[in-house]
């Protein structure tokens, strides 16, 4: 069974280009969770067993009062799964990867488009680079699209490796890809629901950013978006792109006054963006920000791993006027942490992974359905595959 110690080794810094690249995330292994007591306000709905999936790297979503996600590996061919779950921690699997053409390993989540949950995986398909699926609540997969069009100078002209969720706009699905475009640094792409692939922008002119992990916010029309690398400082990028335009907002600098290396997804509150940064910060352990839609950045959160969490790599959500997410690592046990945050940087911590079967290693973010939060874990869980939780702000 692959697992998420593995899949994740790899550095940041391995080269793009090559056909061999995974998702890049948080080097070193997990290990067991060490004994503790499992916090009243947090529930374990799920551990994976394998065969179930194993590995979920991305928020759930919500449709008809159920909850859906993906596995990055595990289920039938251990390339990865699509499983329903309920709120009393009912599970099913609708879908596993890697059968023929079909695609795996979806890093990504899912986006519910007219009753059909939409994703990407970052391998499998003709051409092994990817490809776009539907998926309906019974369970049935049609893929919509192969990346990896064209050869020679040419090739990938189209993107490979899509890692993000998708997002809506218009009733068109966009999305991102971590590498391939013109310029082999990284792309954004629309898709319709037929199939229909077009090349919006294609990431690696000097001083732009490159290779996003992040899927798309739509926001007045406008699309708002990180890079992991690339802008003026080689720290990642924030930009946006309407009617085909693509703006650098903001380049991260890195260093201990700012962050580095955004890979969440944005979220927009009161007209203002906030995102976070998995390094940087006071401590290097990565920070929360907001943006105004012109591109003025400001830090409100460092991290620091003692008791607080380090390295956030999913994006936050917004409810009731506050932030939530989660960090890969730090936390009480050094397995991160779930995170209740005030616009000004207030931060409170909900959970601290690594307690009995609690699950560790979040990479996924939180998820809100009727006022209790829902997400998934790495790693954890009795069988140390991943785990699906839920717990009350």
């Amino acid at each position: 069974m692959k697992s998420i110690a593995g899949v994740f080794a790899l550095s940041f810094a391995m080269v793009a280009c090559s056909s061999s690249v995974v998702p890049a995330g948080v080097p070193g292994s997990y290990g067991a969770a060490p004994a503790g007591n499992v916090a009243a306000n947090y529930k374990t709905l799920l551990g994976f067993d394998g065969a179930d999936g194993s590995d979920p790297t991305a928020s759930l979503i919500v449709l008809h009062g159920a909850l859906y996600g993906t596995t990055y590996t595990g289920g039938t061919y251990n390339d990865g799964t699509v499983f329903t779950i309920s709120t009393s921690g009912k599970e099913r699997v609708l879908h596993s990867f890697g059968n023929g053409s079909d695609g795996s390993e979806p890093f990504g989540g899912l986006v519910a488009l007219d009753g059909k949950m939409y994703g990407a995986t970052f391998r499998g398909g003709g051409k092994n680079e990817g490809i776009v699926f539907s998926v309906n609540p019974e369970g049935k997969e049609r893929v919509l699209y192969n990346f990896g069009l064209g050869r020679g100078s040419a090739a990938f002209i189209d993107g490979r490796n899509p890692e993000a969720t998708l997002t809506v706009l218009n009733g068109t699905l966009i999305g991102t890809t971590y590498n391939g475009g013109r310029k082999r640094a990284g792309a954004v792409f629309s898709i319709d629901t037929a199939g229909n692939e077009s090349l919006l922008y294609s990431f690696g002119t000097a001083g732009d950013g490159a290779h996003p992990y992040a899927g798309l916010l739509a926001l007045n029309g406008t699309l708002y978006g990180t890079t992991s690398a690339g802008g003026a400082h080689g720290h990642g990028a924030l930009f946006s792109i309407s009617h085909g335009q693509e703006h650098v907002l903001y380049s991260f600098r890195g260093g201990n006054a700012d962050g580095a290396r955004p890979d969440g997804q944005l979220v927009a509150l009161h007209g203002t963006l906030y995102g976070t940064t998995y390094e940087g910060g006071a401590h290097d352990s990565g920070t929360v920000f907001s943006a105004s839609t012109q591109g003025k950045e400001r830090v409100i959160k460092s991290f620091a791993s003692a008791g607080e969490g380090s390295d956030p790599f999913a994006g936050l959500i917004a409810l009731d006027g506050k932030l939530y997410g989660t960090t890969t690592h730090g936390g009480p046990h050094g397995q991160g942490v779930a995170f209740g945050m005030t616009t000004a940087g207030k931060e409170s911590v909900l959970y601290a992974f690594g307690a009995d079967s609690g699950g560790a290693a979040p990479f996924a973010g939180l998820t809100d359905l009727n006022g209790m939060l829902y997400g998934a874990t790495a790693a954890g869980g009795a069988t140390n595959l991943g785990t699906v939780f839920a717990i009350s702000p």
